[in-house]
């Protein structure tokens, strides 16, 4: 079984701001998922939608909050969709 990378860093093509928080970012970095925030993805999906639930995980993950995360570039997002579900859909 290959190893997969424990974190990774998204160059966004569009700033993301909070300008609540006074916080932009120009990337994302991504790291492995623990068991319960996969739980947490999981119910998610299940209560709502796939593309919900891997907001919620990239939230989790990175410390962007959701919200910010909803204004992100769409390929941007299919980027670290990519990563994570490499954790998510590996074969024993």
């Amino acid at each position: 079984m290959d190893m997969l990378e424990k974190t990774k860093v998204i160059t966004l093509s569009k700033l993301l701001e909070d300008k609540t928080q006074k916080t932009a970012w120009e990337q994302i970095e991504l790291r492995e998922p623990v068991l319960l925030e996969v739980e947490q993805f999981y119910d998610k999906e299940a209560k709502a939608s796939p593309l919900a639930a891997m907001r919620l995980l990239v939230s989790l993950v990175s410390g962007v909050p959701e919200s910010v995360l909803g204004r992100m570039a769409f390929t941007d997002y299919q980027e670290c969709e990519e990563y994570l579900l490499g954790f998510l859909t590996r074969k024993k």
